[in-house]
This record gives C-alpha cells, sequence and structure tokens, in this order.
C-alpha cells in the first residue's frame, strides 16, 4: 500500500495530505501501473484534490489541484454517491429530484447575517446551505414560528 503524502504551496498556500482531513477517495492496481485520486479537506475547509500515478517511471506523478466547494461536491458525487451522508454532511441536505428551486433576494440586518454565516461556518455548509436548513425547519413545524 503507498503512502499518501504531498505537499505543495499553490498560488501562495499550502496544501498538504498529512495536515488536511481525507475525505475519500480510491486507489486502482493495474498491471503496469496503480492510480489515485482523492478529496481532501485542509482544516480551514478549503477542499482540494489528490492524484498520483505510480508506473514504469518517467510517467510517475502527484498532483494537488485546489477545488471550489461546487467541485468538491461535484467530485463527491462522482465518486462516492454510493455514501450520501458524507455529502450531505459537508454540503447540507440536498433538495429531492424534481424539486424545483427559486432565487430571490432577501434584505436583513448585517448583525444578522454575521450571526448566520457564523453558525454555516461552525457546521460547515455555506450561508446559503444554512439558511435554507434553517427555513425548512421553520416551515416543518407547521404553526410553531
Amino acid at each position: 500500500m503507498r503512502q499518501i503524502k504531498c505537499k505543495r504551496i499553490i498560488d501562495g498556500k499550502t496544501y498538504n495530505t498529512e495536515t488536511a482531513t481525507q475525505i475519500g477517495g480510491w486507489t486502482t492496481d493495474e498491471e503496469w501501473y496503480t492510480y489515485g485520486n482523492y478529496l481532501y479537506q485542509t482544516r480551514f475547509g478549503v477542499f482540494f484534490r489528490y492524484t498520483f500515478m505510480d508506473g514504469q517511471g518517467e510517467d510517475d506523478h502527484d498532483t494537488i489541484t485546489p477545488l471550489t466547494p461546487d467541485e468538491a461536491r461535484k467530485w463527491l458525487e462522482g465518486n462516492m454517491s454510493w455514501d450520501p451522508d458524507i455529502i450531505e454532511k459537508l454540503f447540507g441536505e440536498m433538495p429531492e429530484a424534481g424539486s424545483g428551486e427559486v432565487k430571490f433576494t432577501l434584505r436583513m440586518p448585517e448583525s444578522l447575517r454575521t450571526r448566520l454565516a457564523e453558525k454555516a461556518d461552525a457546521n460547515k455548509q455555506s450561508l446559503n446551505a444554512w439558511i435554507v436548513r434553517c427555513l425548512e425547519t421553520c416551515a416543518g413545524d407547521g404553526d410553531k414560528v
């Protein structure tokens, strides 16, 4: 088993597999090479993908690619769709298929937005995902407002 150990500095930021949390991934062993594809999250919540290929020498490589949260979610959906709990743990509950979405502007005091953003950050979710979760909870309680 290959030990995963890679550190890169990209755009002045360090990405290190030893200090980040491995979210998921896989390794495949073929006759002439071994290939791996893993998703990591830094302690500050930034996602990156680590890939490697070990083979016949000159094609060997280790690569780190920073990902946006949306790219990380799509990576999880493509590589770990069998474990929806990990996706929803990181990105909040996903809408049911066929469920339409609408975009609208909400005006609120800056102090409320700051408090909501802190709660979202503490739960490792985007502000939008956190607000949707709060609204779903409120709507689910019916007459409790």
